[in-house]
């Protein structure tokens, strides 16, 4: 029942909609999130709110044996008790009695429909559905939950549905594994936290996103012995500081944690004490997004490689075969 502050609503809502049936939003998750966008999404019953909590879980370390402790009204308050230890007992309000079950086919359709796709989503096996075609001639399909993308007999149920056309799944993070299975099937898989929030929409489906990259020459070709850059046959001048922060976000394309951190970016360039910093990350991802559009014949196109979402940092748009990282 954690709170993570540092997620946008979007985000925290996908992450715990990878629990399938079970996923629940609490009070103290929700509480950063309050406001018009939350109230729409109960409009919506995207959120489902449900009766408030009469149990709080035990501390993370006590003996007492108990699945959860019993909550407990104060007067105008609420206690969790440790039965062992009242230095452990736990205040809570009314938001923290709270919680919202997360309706994940609810949540599909207000994804498809941001997404501009006319059809309502079909349920193709429990959890996953076929959301139509956007943006190129592929069958698009989406699931939320982890249990269900890993479900024996999806890949021949989506291969069914799709009747011939290429396929593609926008879905959780998935075990190695799993990856590797859907790639052998030539099925492309989409990470559903990368793909949403296209054009500024909370839910919409990037279509950039939902076809493989044609395997060809690299657009990005970065020597790291010798400091070269080069982006679609075009060298470019960087700085000591840009050339450190584009090795960063080219390895990161090119690994399964694409977004590096203000934190990261630092790190990365005056190393792991905070006090070497002489300025802003941000400015430094201006810099380079200047330097690498210099001489570009698309410069805003070139601008837009080096992406930012809220609360996650900055990313490489590229896919990782279009970037050849050497030493």
């Amino acid at each position: 029942m954690g709170c993570v502050v540092s997620e946008s609503l979007e985000t925290l809502l996908l992450r715990l909609s990878e629990a399938g049936e079970t996923a629940t939003l609490w009070g103290r998750q929700a509480k950063p999130h309050l406001g018009s966008e939350f109230e729409r999404l109960l409009a919506r019953r995207i959120l489902v709110e449900q009766a408030p909590a009469t149990e709080w879980p035990v501390c993370a370390s006590c003996e007492c044996g108990l699945d959860a402790r019993p909550v407990q009204a104060v007067g105008d308050r609420y206690i969790a008790p440790c039965p062992y230890d009242h230095r452990c007992d736990v205040t809570l309000d009314n938001d923290d009695l709270r919680s919202f079950r997360i309706d994940g086919e609810v949540l599909i359709k207000e994804i498809a429909a941001a997404s501009g796709i006319p059809d309502e989503p079909e349920l193709v096996l429990p959890g996953i559905w076929h959301l139509g075609r956007l943006g190129s001639k592929r069958a698009v399909f989406g699931v939320l939950s982890i249990s269900a993308a890993m479900q024996p007999g999806l890949i021949v149920a989506m291969r069914a549905a799709a009747r011939g056309q290429p396929v593609t799944l926008v879905a959780p993070p998935l075990p190695t594994s799993e990856r590797q299975q859907f790639k052998q099937a030539g099925i492309h898989l989409v990470a559903v936290r990368d793909a949403i929030g296209h054009n500024g929409a909370a839910w919409a489906l990037d279509p950039a996103r939902l076809a493989p990259h044609i395997v060809g020459e690299p657009r990005l070709v970065i020597a790291r012995s010798i400091k070269s850059v080069s982006l679609d046959g075009i060298d470019c001048a960087l700085s000591d500081q840009t050339f450190k922060l584009l090795c960063l976000l080219a390895a990161r394309a090119r690994g399964d944690q694409p977004f590096a951190t203000t934190r990261d970016i630092e790190q990365e360039i005056w190393g792991a004490s905070l006090h070497r910093v002489s300025r802003p990350a941000r400015d430094v991802v201006r810099e380079l997004r200047e330097a690498l559009a210099a001489g570009a014949s698309e410069p805003d196109a070139v601008r837009r490689l080096i992406e930012n979402k809220r609360n996650r940092g900055w990313r490489l748009t590229l896919a990782a075969d279009a970037i050849d990282l050497r030493n």
